[in-house]
């Protein structure tokens, strides 16, 4: 029997258990050093208002209020919130559509861009930091092992979301 086969006994922990353990520190580690980022003085923006910002950075444009909840999964209400935040510290504009009044589209400033640019700045040097010891060979090798675990655990969600194995 390989190690695969062998069913855990209380208190063993299996390579893939070791690997899961990992990527959770990781991920929580992660969001935790990001979120300290965000907060900082130099920022001081919510994990929220920064994927809200991001969306309409990608959007390259205006984008509808109603748009950018569905897109960011927030309710209408806290949307506005976000947004009127965001407007207080001239990162988004808020106007209304052309043709039709009722419709309120937002879309970033050229400050919310360089706010982006700089917060994309600072996480490269955070993850610098944290793996700038490694040699080349190992960041390489790392960055394909890595992209192999994403890849199946995209295989996975869609496998949840549709039924199959995608």
């Amino acid at each position: 029997m390989t190690e695969s086969e062998t069913p855990n006994l209380p208190g063993e922990h299996s390579t893939l258990d070791a690997i899961e353990q990992a990527i959770l520190r990781i991920s929580w580690l992660a969001q935790r050093q990001f979120v300290q980022l965000l907060d900082d003085d130099r920022f001081n923006l919510t994990l929220t208002q920064f994927y809200t910002l991001l969306h309409l950075a990608q959007t390259n444009g205006e984008c509808k209020m109603s748009d950018l909840a569905e897109a960011t999964q927030q309710s209408a209400a806290a949307l506005t919130g976000v947004v009127d935040r965001l407007l207080d510290k001239q990162l988004v504009e808020r106007t209304r559509h052309e043709r039709d009044r009722r419709q309120v589209m937002v879309q970033v400033t050229p400050r919310g861009l360089a706010m982006i640019a700089a917060i994309r700045q600072a996480r490269r040097e955070q993850i610098h930091a944290a793996l700038g010891h490694l040699p080349a060979a190992d960041a390489e090798r790392l960055l394909e092992l890595l992209e192999g675990v994403l890849a199946g655990m995209v295989r996975v969600l869609e496998r949840s979301e549709t039924g199959r194995l995608a």
